[in-house]
């Protein structure tokens, strides 16, 4: 898989030196669990991975159990109380522009 941009931008700000192996990392389970082709879990991933190589293959693993886990980990706020979660980011969109504006 060809990664965006912004997600090669991510991967090389966030994991420095580490950088090649998280790519790695991110395109072998791509390969063996298809389903994780989209931008939306590999940002989500990548978001909640905070640069650290053992974060980012606890993620995957997830993500491979099931990806909705981790994109409402990375999207949400308040993930143990349901009557308080609220959405702070939308990872279809670029790092850049994922943050989003809601209103209480």
């Amino acid at each position: 898989m060809i990664f965006k941009k912004d997600i090669i931008d991510k991967i090389e700000i966030d994991f420095g030196t580490n950088s090649i192996e998280a790519g790695k990392m991110l395109e072998s389970a791509i390969l063996e669990t298809g389903y994780l082709q989209t931008e939306r879990i590999i940002r989500c991933i990548i978001f909640l991975s905070k640069g650290n190589l053992t974060q980012l293959d606890k993620y995957i693993n997830a993500a491979v159990f099931d990806p909705r886990d981790v994109m409402f980990w990375a999207e949400y706020e308040n993930h143990n109380n349901f009557e308080k979660t609220k959405r702070l980011r939308d990872f279809n969109n670029i790092f850049e522009k994922s943050e989003i504006n809601i209103k209480d």
